[in-house]
Parts: C-alpha cells; sequence; structure tokens
C-alpha cells in the first residue's frame, strides 16, 4: 500500500488517513521491532502533533495515555529512526531524491547534559552555549521538500583532530544506509574543505557544497602539450571568476538578473579536479558578484549541480518546523539516549505530518503545507474524541458529519 493510493480531500484526512494510521503500516514493515516500542511510537508520533505547550515529559502525559514515569523510561530506549524513515520516503510518489547534511545549533541550559559547549548558531550569527545534531535529510528533486532520515547530537568531537573530521566520521558511519536512498551528498559551504572533501568521498559519495571566494582554481590543460624537457604541466593559469575563458566554461542556466557557466577546474586546496558552476550575478548598480559551486564528481552536468545545491535548503524548513512545532528545542532530560530520542521523534513527526497532509497522493502536485493548521487540527481532534469519551458518545456516528469537519478544522490557518 502506497500513501498516494489514498484519494482524500483536506477535509476527510482525519478519517480517512493520519499520522497514526501511516505509523501503524510503517511499524508492520519493520518486524523486529518489539510490541511494546511499536505501540509506543504509534502512540508518541501523533501526540508530539497534539500537544499544547511544552514538549516535555510532564506535558506529554496530561495529553497521552501513559504517566510521565513511562515517557521517561521509553524514551531511553533505542529506536532505529533510519529505517523507520526510509520506509516513510517508500510510501511517497517516486522520484529523484539527494542527501542534505546539515547541523543545527539546539539551545540548552545546565552544566550537567552530555554534549553541551559552544556551537556555531547561524540565526544569532555567532557562537552560543547548548547542543548541537547532525542532521540528514531526504530532498525530493521534483517535489522540493526535504524528509528527515537520521539526527545525530554532537558529541565525543574533542577525540578527533577538526569539527569537520568529526562531521565525516558522522557520514561514514552511516554511509551504506544512506546511499540506499541517495549517494548525492549536498552541505553548505562550510563543508568545501579537504578533511569532510577527502573523507566523504572515499566511501563514494558525490559532495555538492559552495566554494569561498579565495579559493584558487585553475584551468586542465588540453589540446596537445608543447614538446619540452621536463614534466608536462597538468593545469594553466588561474582562474578569473570574472572573466571566463570560454575554452574551458559553458553557460548552462541563464535568468534575468544571473547566469551559470560550468566547467572543470583543479581546485588547489582540495588538489583534486572538480565540477564548478560560476554564477554571475548582475546587482542593481549594474556590477557582477559571482559565486562558485561545486560537485567532486567532473562529469556531473552543471545545472544539475548548481538545482541540487539550492535544494540544500530546504532541510533549514524541516528544522524550523520541528523547533517552533514539534520541541526540538524543549528537551528536559540529561541523558544523552533519551535526547537522541526526542530529537529524532521532533522531526519524524514532521516529516510524517508532511506525508499525511503536504501531498494529495495523485501525481507529483503538492498540497499548501501548514504544519500549524496540521496541529490544530490533531488537537480538535483530540479533544473532540475526549468529549465522545466523557459524555459516551459513541464517535462512529458523527465523525463524517458536516459539524464534526467544522470543529476538526476549526482554528486553522486559510491557505
Amino acid at each position: 500500500m502506497r500513501l498516494r493510493d489514498f484519494k482524500t480531500t483536506s477535509t476527510r484526512a482525519a478519517s480517512a488517513m493520519n499520522v497514526e494510521t501511516l505509523t501503524r503500516i510503517i511499524m508492520d514493515k519493520m518486524p523486529d521491532i518489539g510490541k511494546w516500542q511499536r505501540d509506543f511510537m504509534i502512540h508518541l508520533m501523533p501526540l508530539l502533533l497534539t500537544i499544547r505547550g511544552r514538549h516535555n515529559f510532564e506535558n506529554l502525559s496530561r495529553y497521552g495515555n501513559f504517566n510521565e514515569a513511562t515517557y521517561r523510561i521509553r524514551y531511553e530506549k533505542d529506536f532505529d529512526f533510519l529505517s523507520f524513515n526510509k520506509q516513510l520516503i517508500r510510501f511517497l510518489p517516486k522520484e529523484e531524491r539527494i542527501i542534505a547534511f546539515d547541523p543545527s545549533y539546539l539551545p540548552k541550559s545546565g552544566k550537567h547534559t552530555p554534549g553541551t559547549s559552544y556551537f556555531w548558531s547561524g540565526c544569532a550569527n555567532a557562537t552560543r552555549y547548548g547542543l548541537e545534531i547532525s542532521g540528514f535529510a531526504s530532498v525530493g528533486v521534483e517535489s522540493r521538500t526535504a524528509m528527515h532520515l537520521f539526527a545525530k547530537q554532537t558529541i565525543g568531537q574533542e577525540k578527533y583532530v577538526s569539527l569537520l573530521d568529526y562531521y565525516a566520521s558522522v557520514v561514514v558511519d552511516q554511509a551504506d544506509r544512506l546511499k540506499a536512498v541517495s549517494d548525492i551528498l549536498v552541505a553548505d559551504g562550510y563543508f568545501w574543505r579537504r578533511p569532510f572533501v577527502d573523507t566523504v568521498a572515499q566511501v563514494d559519495f558525490t559532495l555538492i557544497s559552495k566554494l569561498p571566494s579565495n579559493a584558487v582554481l585553475q584551468y586542465p590543460c588540453v589540446g596537445p602539450r608543447p614538446k619540452r624537457r621536463g614534466r608536462p604541466s597538468k593545469y594553466q593559469g588561474r582562474v578569473d571568476r570574472l572573466h571566463l575563458d570560454a575554452a574551458h566554461f559553458t553557460p548552462c542556466l541563464q535568468e534575468d538578473h544571473w547566469t551559470a557557466y560550468q566547467g572543470k577546474v583543479y581546485v588547489k586546496a582540495l588538489d583534486r579536479l572538480v565540477k564548478c558552476v560560476i554564477i554571475h550575478i548582475t546587482k542593481k548598480d549594474g556590477s557582477i558578484r559571482t559565486e562558485a559551486v561545486f560537485a567532486t564528481d567532473p562529469t556531473m552536468d552543471g545545472a544539475k549541480v548548481l538545482e541540487y545545491y539550492r535544494l540544500r535548503f530546504q532541510i533549514e524548513f524541516l528544522y524550523r518546523d520541528a523547533k517552533q512545532h514539534t520541541g526540538l528545542t524543549e528537551c528536559q532530560a540529561r541523558s544523552e539516549q533519551k535526547i537522541h530520542t526526542h530529537i529524532n521523534a521532533s522531526l519524524t513527526a514532521v516529516a510524517l505530518a508532511k506525508a499525511v497532509h503536504c501531498w494529495p497522493y495523485t501525481g507529483q502536485r503538492r498540497k499548501v503545507f501548514s504544519l500549524s493548521s496540521i496541529k490544530t487540527q490533531y488537537f480538535n481532534q483530540h479533544l473532540l474524541h475526549r468529549f465522545f469519551t466523557e459524555f459516551g458518545i459513541a464517535p462512529e456516528t458523527h465523525q463524517n458529519s458536516p459539524q464534526y469537519q467544522t470543529l476538526y478544522s476549526y482554528g486553522c490557518i486559510a491557505a
């Protein structure tokens, strides 16, 4: 059964397919999971989209079926979120996919939580005290939507030479399982440096990233070599990004205010030949600003390189939704395993909500996605079923009524 086979409208989403139903279908595909853990995950995923306020153990017990101690105990149990989310992707419309990798800062006070340190915060544009996660997301090229795969807390990085070496080790540890989704890894401009690039290339990933403005690029030698003593030159001349050699660079994409050129160049700092896409952006004053994106596979099409790099930003929307709506930054535990479960459960709940409510299940067109409205609907549904239970009303006779659908969508934002 595939998710796109469910042809429902938004007013019938609650009765036809919801996060709980989809979670149950996916858990049935994971026979190695025990019954207790299976039932708990089926209960937890919609609960994270239901509760109001902070997503801590006490608040989970207020809205859920278990007491606070039970949630603490179950969060301490390890769960294979990567396998779960890979199963989730199989229910979506089939399309080309890439893997986006990006660390994200999480605020955390206190001195006794494992992994707390000073990390870079993009929002604050400065280092801040707290936690950091290294997240992987599968991004659909046609749908342009990120789906969570796996996240790991940045912990134990002091054992490595640099933070880049640690990030590379995270990729290597999950390389075989991630390549089942895609062998193209996209990361931002911080990861263009050699310690990360070389390690990722050794496990057969094609890395796409952004080059800084001071990176030295050289043209490879083409055509007949001059007959002279000594070893023939491998590279000739430094690349002037404003005045590109037409023998090496050709236009690959163009829009109103920018033009992209593709070519093979040697990056001196990486000591490797790469496919480079240099973009000329015309500013309002008529001057030209340049940007350079590269792929470690020199044979890759330049238009694809630029498209994939732009899709990397979709993982930021995944982090944003999880921080705003499913409590990614609100874990009050001090156990490494509980924090790991909380982080991945928060991001997975967002992915499940996208899968159920974002696609119309016919073709590649997607409905407008508002996680705020989806949370409102799940809360309304939870409250209505509480009324049914307390007043002894049979819900089956009312769920398809217009009044139920009106109350189910009460307070939703009109897209």
